[in-house]
């Protein structure tokens, strides 16, 4: 797997992340009495050994970075588990892989303190974390609490953890408004963002005002290269259009030389100019597809003219079924979910899964975007 400068953090990244939220235990997190899981046990489980499997897959073809987060249920004790027992038995050292990890953000200071204590109680078996994110930073009022410069804030306890050594890298992750999203971004106050930029639309974002004219993530992703920031991609293949499970007209639009799967990630790689993208892998099968775009990808212009021709079609596709003008400018000047004029409606949003679902035959897809609204 290739590795690329991510930002400002100098950190070379493997354009392939492996992402836990499909492999662990079980979702129920450990704040849940009663119901939650019992860490020993979790940590002897089948799914355990599995996990370990897929990490010592990983390390061999050059995937070595990690991602969970706090509220990934049983995801984080496993990996760090895992990864920590493969130091202890001198398998690997720490710095042969990069630990990512991710804290909702607290109104409280104190609260977001100890909501990264429980994190770090088990995180400190891995002496740091390499990247440390604000968890799904989306709305108006999490937005003003996180850039807060207040000195009981809770950004500046990430910039103490970081002065501790504890934290290496602070960024953020967000399901929101493009509006939002570039807000954070903006701000300049983070080295990396998990952000959602996909061909087929940009989850929550699709529809929504980009503040440049625009809809969408595509200007928020442009504006973070331009600050240097890393841009990780959020689920490419599932929020990203379902793809291991692809619409029959996608498929045939993309054409035999490439499965969706590869599309998306080239897609992700060449086109939008993102780092890495997150696989949320459940088994070592899982890397077959990937590593293919990885591969594709090191062969540069042939990758780059397969990636463009099927570009074309899917756009020619879309602009036969929608009109021209509406693909051009179907989901522009729509009010945000957030705006008084909506009335909290994502019209952009629901306008979204209409071009889904007339132009790519995307059904699946659509009616569980619809269904999340």
């Amino acid at each position: 797997i290739p590795k690329v400068r991510f930002g400002r953090t100098e950190v070379m990244m493997p354009i392939v992340t492996c992402g836990g939220m499909r492999i662990q235990e079980t979702w129920i997190p450990d704040t849940v009495p009663l119901l939650k899981p019992n860490k020993s046990k979790v940590v002897k489980s089948a799914s355990q050994q599995n996990l370990k499997d897929v990490i010592l897959c990983c390390l061999k073809v050059g995937l070595n970075h990690f991602e969970t987060a706090r509220f990934y249920g049983s995801s984080e004790v496993q990996f760090v588990d895992a990864l920590a027992t493969l130091i202890e038995d001198g398998t690997i050292k720490r710095e042969d892989f990069i630990f990512q990890t991710k804290c909702f953000p607290m109104e409280k200071r104190a609260d977001f303190e100890k909501q990264f204590q429980a994190s770090w109680s088990n995180v400190e078996r891995l002496k740091y974390i390499d990247l440390f994110s604000f968890h799904c930073v989306s709305e108006s009022g999490q937005i003003d609490n996180v850039l807060s410069d207040a000195e009981d804030g809770i950004y500046n306890f990430a910039l103490d953890l970081q002065k501790e050594g504890k934290i290496k890298h602070i960024g953020f992750s967000s399901h929101g408004s493009a509006e939002n999203i570039m807000r954070m971004i903006n701000s300049n106050k983070f080295s990396y963002v998990n952000i959602h930029k996909h061909f087929f639309g940009d989850y929550h974002a699709a529809g929504t005002p980009d503040t440049l004219g625009g809809e969408g993530n595509a200007a928020a992703v442009k504006k973070a290269l331009e600050l240097d920031m890393g841009v990780f991609q959020i689920s490419p293949f599932d929020k990203g259009g379902k793809l291991y499970r692809p619409s029959a007209a996608v498929a045939q639009a993309i054409g035999p030389e490439m499965s969706p799967i590869v599309f998306a990630a080239l897609h992700a790689w060449k086109t939008q100019g993102m780092h890495t993208a997150s696989v949320g892998f459940a088994r070592s099968s899982d890397l077959d597809e990937v590593i293919e775009a990885a591969r594709l990808y090191a062969e540069g212009e042939k990758a780059e003219a397969l990636l463009k021709a099927a570009e074309e079609r899917l756009n020619n596709l879309a602009i036969e079924k929608l009109g021209k003008d509406w693909f051009e400018k179907g989901l522009l000047n729509v009010p945000s979910f957030y705006t008084e004029s909506s009335d909290g409606m994502a019209i952009g949003h629901m306008l979204w899964v209409h071009n889904c679902l007339t132009a790519y035959g995307m059904y699946e897809f659509s009616k569980d975007r619809y269904g999340m609204l």
